[in-house]
């Protein structure tokens, strides 16, 4: 009988353990913005970077914001407006002007991207005083607000 239930515990722990550790790794969904990693890719910093530009093409600052930002800083911009997200949002849109997001799209058009373990910098060899940074988590990329080289 001893043998059996041994058994049978063994067999609930070999079932449970797995399925835990798969749900470990669903991407978040924070401030309610689901991920979408089929139309906005993140597995290459140039995948990362044109899911971005894609994100502000379709006026989905919410998601550039929830999901291909770095977490860390808009987390603490977040904070910052006392938890309003909604106000980030609104925020970023207002800077992305059409000069802006044209830049951002000759940094991946034109830029040169040069990736060191979990960082990478793309570089334009026209501009000096501006540069495009994204970071590796969790086996996605984002992009960061950094931008002087």
């Amino acid at each position: 009988m001893r043998v059996l239930v041994g058994l049978l515990a063994g067999v609930a722990i070999a079932l449970v353990v797995p399925a835990t550790r798969g749900q470990a790794r669903e991407p978040a969904a924070p401030f309610r913005v689901t991920p979408d990693l089929k139309t906005y890719p993140q597995t290459t910093a140039r995948e990362a970077l044109a899911s971005a530009l894609e994100a502000v093409k379709k006026k989905r600052i919410d998601y550039l914001l929830a999901q291909l930002a770095d977490p860390d800083w808009v987390d603490g911009r977040v904070a910052a407006y006392e938890g309003g997200f909604d106000e980030l949002v609104k925020e970023t849109t207002a800077k992305l002007d059409p000069p802006a997001v044209k830049r951002l799209g000759r940094f991946l058009t034109d830029g040169e991207f040069e990736t060191v373990d979990a960082t990478a910098v793309v570089r334009l060899k026209d501009v000096k005083d501006r540069v495009v940074r994204l970071r590796r988590l969790d086996g996605r990329w984002y992009l960061l607000s950094v931008n002087k080289p």
